[in-house]
């Protein structure tokens, strides 16, 4: 199967879905609220009394965002944030967190003493987590709502997008639970082995360029391994919806097969919808480094602009349902046009 044919063939799917891809940039927005809203009272309060307002509304200013980080240190929101979000450094910045799998790693060790001990780990329960553990329900519904009508041929309304949300909430949250197994035990067997060697090789190096390339080398192999096994899961998610199957177990292990039958079809068109995402952050970086920050229209318009990428997020994540949806649903065909072809001659003999 062409991938370019079903890039396209998908894409055409997700223009159909222009209320549902809103309706899941609305839902960010309002899980992001619990955390904006406190962050913006307590720098309300820090700015009010002091000289550094009108400098920072034409400038971030990095001393004072620490200095300011500092002072708040007993609040989590506060923590969070980083005077990086003003620009584009948020798509590169905290790699090492995410190369290390730390939301995997805390999220993994709090579903094992809940579901394992029967107690509740309060070193995890932070707001931010909470609010993370919040996302990934919410990431299970709308997965299941885009990928239950993408698997239609006939137009679907609004009301069946949610109904298909509701219907595989419970099936998606389980495929869920089994990715974040799996992801668990990626970052802490094979990513943990791989930072202990590095250290261990590199403990006798003079010079600092060394152990500097072994890690790239490592966040290179952990995100290819990382995205496969994102990609294998997307499948998973398809193969349940498709297939109607009831079994995350059963549904992982055959989007698996599928995934890695198929390897060239599927991470084929898993790049070139990333190539789409790199597309997007290149053209947000050039024109938010173009836009003059020192005044208040220009400050507005890079707060429209980021909402719109986040819009164009939400499309591309559509459009990854859609296209591989569509690519399951094409192969499947194919092969099974070429049972019924062999079966006639197959009786005949």
């Amino acid at each position: 199967m062409n991938i370019l044919t079903v890039f396209k063939q998908g894409i055409a799917r997700v223009s159909r879905t222009k209320r549902m891809i809103f309706f899941a940039w609305c839902v960010n927005v309002v899980i992001a609220m619990p955390l904006a809203l406190p962050v913006l009272t307590q720098l309300d309060g820090y700015l009010r009394n002091s000289v550094m307002d009108e400098k920072i509304l034409h400038r971030m200013d990095a001393a004072w965002a620490d200095s300011y980080r500092a002072d708040m240190e007993n609040s989590e929101f506060v923590r969070a944030l980083d005077y990086s979000v003003f620009g584009y450094a948020p798509f590169v910045n905290h790699l090492e967190m995410q190369m290390n799998g730390t939301f995997i790693k805390t999220l993994g060790g709090f579903l094992y003493d809940f579901f394992f001990r029967w107690e509740i780990n309060r070193a995890s329960t932070s707001l931010l987590f909470l609010l993370s553990l919040l996302y990934v329900c919410v990431n299970s519904f709308l997965s299941g709502a885009f990928i239950g009508v993408y698997s239609k041929e006939y137009p679907f309304s609004f009301t069946e997008f949610l109904t298909e949300g509701a219907r595989y909430f419970g099936k998606f949250f389980r495929i869920t639970l089994v990715a974040l197994l799996i992801y668990f035990l990626f970052f802490n067997v094979v990513v943990g082995w791989m930072n202990n060697s590095i250290a261990r090789w590199t403990q006798a190096e003079a010079s600092e360029t060394v152990p500097y390339a072994y890690y790239m080398i490592r966040n290179i192999v952990v995100l290819f391994l990382f995205s496969f096994l994102s990609m294998i899961f997307d499948y998973v998610r398809v193969r349940m919806v498709v297939d109607d199957r009831t079994s995350s177990l059963a549904a992982s292990a055959a989007g698996t097969k599928f995934a890695v039958m198929n390897i060239r079809s599927t991470y084929g068109l898993y790049l070139l919808l990333c190539l789409v995402g790199f597309v997007l952050i290149a053209l947000y970086a050039l024109i938010e480094k173009l836009v003059p920050q020192d005044s208040y229209w220009p400050l507005l318009f890079l707060f429209v602009l980021q909402q719109c990428y986040m819009l164009a997020r939400f499309w591309l994540k559509a459009g990854f349902y859609a296209c591989q949806t569509r690519l399951y649903q094409s192969i499947s065909f194919e092969r099974h046009m070429k049972k019924v072809g062999t079966a006639p001659m197959a009786a005949h003999l």
